[in-house]
């Protein structure tokens, strides 16, 4: 992290407050019934703008229940003048001949891609801490018939749906515009021409700088620095665990420090299964332009911010 400042790179990630812990069925009702209520929500953020943190990450209203609720309180404090900036992720809505992408196809066609140069690919991919919190991971993954190639070219996007989403956040003080890790399936299906697509509609929202959200890194941000000069940087997975750092952790670090776009680095403490000194060290091993952590309390805030300034006083 920045010797200098620590908290210059920190970001308030959004998913606690939607109620998504990645520790559980139960600890994610805790954060349910904890952030249901704009007071609670309001004095977490308000805290942390206090310690000096001035970037937040957001969802899309319709993305979650407790979206609107997060976004409620965002604009509250935005409208008594606070010093925010956003960096809403918006998920993009995939269709094949009208229908939704199935998500598990969807990472069964990564992995029977990946394996090909990475044999470890698939191992990884359903044994990772995260993703198995998802009902029945493995069993579903396992069973679901990858896409084929000569589904790729019949792939769209609901547009609509994504210009609804661009234009709800016109209004607000956005920095960059984050589409989510969908995109590795039109990176991996070489739909080039669909990334091209949204980073334009962005921009005619307004919007000009455009990051897209990667969760296979490695073999991810190599095709779009091949075939995709429009974008503005990579928002990934970067942690000492190698959690959901795909197709594996070295090709994902690798990937992150080869290129010369901005990165900013999501799930740092690999969902609270590291600690917040391991993290910010591991972190500060790369360049990024910003790190996004997700806090459940205003305890779990001041760790954080404490973990940074340590870390940026032992490394200067």
């Amino acid at each position: 992290m920045n010797a200098v400042n620590p908290l210059k790179r920190l970001i308030l990630g959004h998913l606690p407050f939607i109620g998504i812990s990645y520790q559980g069925k139960e600890r994610d009702k805790e954060y349910h019934r904890r952030f249901s209520e704009m007071t609670t929500t309001r004095k977490v953020v308000e805290a942390s703008i206090k310690c000096g943190i001035h970037r937040f990450a957001a969802a899309t209203i319709h993305s979650a229940p407790l979206s609107s609720v997060h976004l409620q309180v965002l604009r509250l404090l935005i409208r008594e003048g606070y010093n925010i900036e956003l960096l809403p992720c918006i998920e993009i809505p995939l269709k094949l001949e009208g229908h939704g992408i199935d998500a598990y196809r969807r990472w069964a066609t990564y992995a029977s891609i990946e394996v090909r140069l990475y044999p470890e690919a698939k191992r990884r991919m359903l044994t990772d801490p995260i993703l198995n919190f998802r009902e029945d991971w493995k069993y579903r993954v396992t069973r679901s018939i990858p896409y084929k190639e000569a589904d790729f070219p019949r792939l769209n996007i609901d547009w609509n749906m994504i210009d609804e989403d661009l234009q709800f956040f016109t209004q607000l003080p956005v920095s960059q515009i984050e589409f989510g890790s969908e995109a590795d399936f039109l990176a991996i299906s070489g739909r080039f021409d669909l990334m091209n697509e949204l980073v334009k509609r962005a921009q005619r929202h307004g919007f000009p700088k455009v990051l897209f959200g990667v969760h296979h890194a490695g073999t991810t941000i190599p095709r779009l620095e091949d075939n995709l000069k429009a974008i503005q940087g990579y928002v990934t997975p970067l942690n000492p665990l190698g959690v959901m750092m795909f197709p594996t952790k070295p090709s994902a670090e690798q990937a992150a420090r080869n290129t010369a776009k901005p990165v900013f680095a999501i799930k740092p403490l690999a969902g609270g299964r590291t600690s917040p000194k391991k993290a910010f060290t591991y972190i500060s091993n790369f360049d990024v332009e910003g790190c996004f952590v997700g806090v459940g309390s205003i305890r779990e805030l001041k760790e954080n911010i404490e973990a940074a300034k340590y870390v940026a006083e032992n490394l200067s």
